[in-house]
């Protein structure tokens, strides 16, 4: 997670890993600066970033994040501003990482854009729709954009 967060800019991303029918999901949430918290069956674990996990990264695609700046969303008509590709480019990658821990585990990561007080969020899990959202708004991507 931490080098996803790392290679795609993501302010924000949290992980729900599907560990099997029986059990309720495991949350990792991994915040700016590479800090994380684990959640499972009730316990919570914080790892500081300095602390190796001792996990290899994930394959994962080729991120290329663009500059805040050129991400924005109005949340009331759905209009997207984006350099082309960059939406598909984020979304495949979140939807990467949630192939990547298997079953019906959900990725999301919220990355700036240039209203810092709304994060374009992108939540995507195996074959469903991926979602784009910000603030209380949500809209889903038209199937193969990712």
């Amino acid at each position: 997670m931490r080098a996803f967060a790392e290679r795609s800019r993501a302010e924000r991303v949290v992980l729900l890993v599907d560990v099997g029918e029986e059990r309720p999901p495991a949350m990792i949430d991994c915040a700016p600066g590479g800090d994380l918290e684990l959640t499972d069956e009730g316990a919570l674990w914080c790892v500081p970033a300095e602390v190796d996990v001792g996990a290899e990264p994930r394959p994962l695609p080729d991120l290329r994040p663009p500059p805040a700046t050129a991400l924005a969303l109005d949340p009331v008509t759905g209009e997207l501003e984006a350099p082309l590709g960059a939406v598909a480019n984020l979304a495949g990658g979140v939807l990467a990482l949630a192939r990547a821990f298997g079953g019906r585990s959900v990725a999301t990561a919220d990355f700036a854009t240039r209203h810092p007080e709304m994060p374009l969020t992108i939540a995507a899990r195996e074959g469903e729709p991926i979602v784009v959202a910000a603030g209380d708004h949500r809209f889903e991507l038209p199937e193969g954009v990712a």
